[in-house]
């Protein structure tokens, strides 16, 4: 898929994103934390996740990219983070929560999210149920969003570092 491909698949995701928003508006979770400790900690979990599905240190973005390129990435994949947690997280583990428990909202999110992903359903069940988790815990979406964020960002660098090895000259 070419770039602006994504850049339109993408646009037209945070419509639907927000026109779910406006037409469901499901219930929220209640507050459990600030936004100063919340995304922290949503952090943390990406972080976290990132080192359990690795299972190798987190790298920085390779040295061979040029840094508009990087934040240009980066940006991308903070607003499909942001995408996916309202559509999978705010909507769909909203809704259930109107007709399950938390633990039966975050399976049934988690398993649409897996489903929605074809490649790698079964790691993508265990992402959506930490997201999901971190936002019911936090009580915020901006948790969710930055444990997805961060995540999806070291798994890139990741896969950056692996197709163009930092050269050290001699």
């Amino acid at each position: 898929m070419t770039a602006l491909g994504l850049w339109g698949r993408l646009m037209l995701g945070s419509v639907v994103a927000f026109a779910l928003l406006v037409a469901v508006s499901p219930p929220l979770p209640p507050r459990r934390l600030p936004l100063a400790a919340g995304v922290p900690l949503g952090i943390a979990a990406g972080v976290a996740l990132y080192l359990a599905v690795s299972r190798q240190r987190p790298v920085l973005p390779s040295r061979a990219a040029p840094l508009p390129l990087t934040l240009a990435t980066a940006l991308f994949l903070g607003l499909a983070a942001v995408n996916e947690e309202i559509l999978w997280r705010r909507a769909v583990l909203g809704e259930l929560l109107r007709v399950a428990g938390a633990g039966a909202a975050i399976a049934g999110s988690a398993l649409a999210f897996a489903l929605a992903h074809r490649a790698r359903p079964g790691l993508h069940l265990v992402t959506g149920a930490v997201f999901g988790a971190v936002y019911l815990g936090t009580g915020t979406l901006l948790a969710a969003v930055a444990a997805h964020w961060s995540y999806n960002l070291l798994l890139l660098w990741l896969a950056d570092r692996r197709r163009r090895p930092l050269m050290v000259p001699p």
